[in-house]
């Protein structure tokens, strides 16, 4: 029989030794605990995103992310039995599968998508796992690493029906109680005041703790499949109700004291965390009474079949792992600051052209590398210029993110809409009350977008071979009539001379 990776050792040395079979077990996992370790130590920029919302004391969704690493450490630590006979067959597809994961992954974190990147690293890890180790042994210790996925943020996604259902269920137990409230959306309104169920309220957290306990606990028993169905529900039905009656007290303490209870004006995050811990207590007895039906377990045989690792597959899992951050690493898709062009116009036919910056519009675009500011004027009409310039762009550092914003915090938009060709509209006031029409459009090299996204997942292909140009340019004026009409036709023949400037 093949002992591939298995260092001067027959199998009939094994079959007397218990210690070497002991130690090719132990071996194997911390193999696959190191690929886990070393996958979070290379996407660096990921893990960095990760850890920032790890360490989010306003959201608080995913403070149990350095918890889950670990424990899911530590769930391939005590799975060492379970494929320690498993005959070791590196995968040259599963490399392949993670270079490919890896390109994606590049693009995305260029491109600022941050969920897509957060999202692919666990895959990421356990393809090199397998590169490593094999499918056949994939198949016994998929659970760690997928279990790594309750601390990467893609529960956000279900935030707005947990909301939603936390304000439906608040509203029946309120009127049930016989509280006069009144619900719109997310807000509910007391005689007393106004409370309002945020995203960091949904119950979200409870919600992924719950059913990470559940998964843990079916695990550690080895309960079949229907029952770990039934504990992920019964945890997840038990984290919105603790939820909900969290939100009703705090309502009805609301209610009785003016709103003036501790809970209302200082803090109620630990309270439901103490409300949680009971309803787990509760859990625990309920699941504790079910009959258990675990899965069948794994027979050990007498002599593994291979080794703790070949030279072949952690060669593969090195491969696959190192070939994104080394890439990060050779090219910074930078373009020279003082070759970024100027894309406003110096000088325009008819009007006449000031180098300036308007105190009352400062849009918000962080990270830029050069922003351009001009005014133009002609007779009683001007036009405000404004363009933002990203020499690269990368996590943290993106032309399109929540953070940037046309209007900044000077001008208060009243209405979006869809402007000439790529060109979006926005009508906004001033804090004197003034109206303002501002249009903008996106740029990627030559090309100008009205979808951000679009803008985004291109200029992360883009980046694989070039250093791309990537800005924002907006212009705005002042509307003088109830429809805006003359500034629309003013910001028509502005971007219309620019497109002309710019060869178009």
């Amino acid at each position: 029989m093949g002992m591939s990776g298995w260092s001067s050792t027959d199998p009939a040395t094994l079959a007397l030794d218990p210690r070497a079979v002991a130690r090719n077990r132990n071996l194997r996992a911390v193999g696959a605990m190191a690929l886990l370790v070393l996958g979070f130590l290379l996407f660096w920029p990921t893990t960095l995103s990760l850890i920032e919302q790890w360490e989010d004391t306003i959201r608080r969704s995913y403070t149990h992310g350095y918890l889950i690493v670990v424990m899911s450490l530590w769930l391939v630590w005590r799975n060492r039995s379970d494929w320690s006979q498993v005959e070791i067959r590196p995968s040259v597809l599963a490399c392949v599968g993670v270079l490919a994961a890896s390109v994606v992954w590049l693009i995305a974190y260029r491109a600022g998508i941050r969920i897509a990147h957060q999202a692919l690293l666990p895959a990421m890890i356990f393809g090199a796992f397998i590169a490593a180790y094999g499918f056949q042994a994939a198949r016994r210790n998929w659970l760690p690493f997928a279990f790594l996925y309750f601390a990467i943020p893609l529960w956000d996604a279900i935030n707005p029906l947990l909301q939603s259902l936390s304000s439906w269920a608040v509203r029946m137990l309120l009127r049930t109680v016989g509280i006069p409230v009144f619900f719109s959306g997310n807000t509910f309104t007391l005689p007393e005041g106004s409370l309002e169920i945020a995203g960091g309220c949904s119950g979200l957290h409870f919600l992924i703790v719950g059913i990470a306990i559940a998964v843990l606990y079916g695990e550690i028993n080895r309960d079949s499949l229907w029952t770990r169905v039934k504990l992920v529900a019964l945890a997840a039905l038990l984290a919105l109700l603790t939820n909900w009656v969290r939100i009703f007290i705090i309502a009805v303490a609301g209610h009785v004291t003016n709103m003036q209870h501790y809970f209302v004006t200082k803090e109620h995050y630990s309270f439901g965390w103490v409300m949680f811990a009971g309803t787990m207590v509760i859990y625990f007895l309920i699941v504790r009474r079910w009959p258990a039906a675990p899965e069948p377990s794994i027979e050990a045989e007498s002599v593994p079949k291979s080794g703790p690792v070949s030279w072949r597959g952690a060669s593969l899992a090195a491969v696959s792992l190192l070939v994104a951050p080394l890439w990060l690493l050779a090219d910074n898709n930078t373009i020279p600051t003082d070759q970024l062009p100027r894309l406003l116009p110096a000088s325009l036919q008819g009007w006449s052209v000031e180098q300036s910056a308007a105190d009352d519009w400062q849009p918000v675009f962080a990270g830029n590398d050069v922003t351009q500011r001009v005014r133009y004027s002609r007779q009683a009409h001007a036009v405000e210029g404004f363009a933002a310039l990203y020499a690269d762009q990368h996590q943290g550092k993106e032309l399109v993110s929540f953070t940037n914003s046309v209007t900044g915090e000077t001008l208060t938009a009243r209405q979006r809409g869809a402007g000439p060709g790529e060109w979006m509209a926005v009508e906004a006031t001033d804090s004197r009350g003034d109206r303002w029409l501002l249009w903008y459009a996106y740029r990627l090299d030559d090309r100008w977008y009205r979808q951000s996204v679009s803008l985004q997942v291109q200029y992360g292909v883009k980046s694989l071979l070039s250093a791309p140009l990537s800005a924002v340019v907006a212009f705005r004026t002042r509307c003088q009539d109830e429809d805006c009409a003359a500034a629309r036709d003013l910001l028509r023949e502005m971007t219309t001379s620019l497109a002309s400037s710019d060869g178009r």
